[in-house]
């Protein structure tokens, strides 16, 4: 019978040299390893659950200017409110009471209500909600906008207008201008009123405000400029004054002055516009 060499373990099992015994200490780390290995798992699941969570609550979170839907309509309010109402946040008292008016599809006006958040959920991220938000908001600034840029292109327009006139050194010469300049500032004023609307909105400011009034104020004053006919620039050079004949040399000579004059008056009218609307 062949001898079997090898050594006695603890629990009084024979173990082949070449099986080494397993010290207690390098066990008790392996299971350390294991524990803290799971600790981990569960660490980073509970972070990413903390991190899920987190979004869901700031995109469900309402702020000013968002678009609600009414899911329940307040006792106090039946026959006013009715269920799938939409509605826009016009103030925000807290994270859980809103002023909201509701305007239908259409843009007419059908109510405006005190609502807490248990009667409305958030509908800015749906279709209709990103097409309704930027025509409710540009619908509600154009109304003051436009009538605004009316008034400060005809004062701006009339002042530039009669100081250009003034270089004929004549009354007639003065009101002509200040004619004219009055009919551009009107037209200008409204165009630029509306486009700043358009490119700045409520965020974009005096910056967005000035090149949007610098650009087109040039570009419309160069094909103006451009349009005016040959008679009306020889009639300047009967004047007999060497400014005018500079200036109304020819079309492109015109169409240059013109786009500067009215670059500077449509930005003017652009900053206004945009500052006035500048929500911070």
């Amino acid at each position: 019978m062949r001898e079997t060499s090898g050594r006695i373990n603890k629990r009084g099992i024979l173990c082949p040299k070449n099986i080494p015994l397993q010290q207690p200490s390098k066990m008790r780390a392996k299971r350390v390893e294991r524990v803290e290995a799971a600790k981990g798992k569960i660490e980073e699941t509970r972070l990413f659950c903390l991190t899920q969570d987190d979004k869901m609550d700031n995109r469900d979170k309402i702020n000013q200017y968002d678009l609600v839907e009414i899911i329940q309509v307040p006792e106090r309010q039946e026959g006013v409110i009715e269920i799938g109402d939409i509605g826009v946040v016009v103030k925000k008292y807290d994270d859980k009471n809103f002023e909201v008016e509701c305007i239908q599809p259409g843009g007419s006006y059908k109510w405006l209500r005190l609502l807490n958040i248990r009667y409305v959920r958030l509908r800015s991220k749906d279709p209709f909600s990103s097409w309704a938000k930027k025509s409710l908001t540009e619908k509600s600034i154009i109304q003051t906008s436009i009538p605004l840029g009316v008034a400060i292109g005809a004062i701006f327009g009339a002042l530039i207008g009669a100081g250009l006139g003034a270089i004929t050194k004549s009354l007639n010469g003065i009101l002509i201008g200040l004619i004219i300049g009055l009919i551009l500032g009107v037209v200008t004023g409204a165009l630029t009123a509306a486009l700043t609307v358009r490119t700045a909105g409520i965020t974009g400011g005096i910056g967005v405000g000035y090149f949007t009034g610098t650009l087109f104020g040039g570009v419309f004053g160069m094909i103006l400029g451009a349009l005016i006919p040959a008679s009306w620039r020889m009639r300047a050079h009967t004047e007999g004054l060497p400014l005018l004949d500079a200036l109304m040399m020819g079309s492109f000579e015109t169409a240059v002055l013109a786009s500067f004059l009215l670059s500077i008056l449509a930005t003017i009218v652009g900053v206004w516009i945009g500052g006035k609307n500048l929500v911070s």
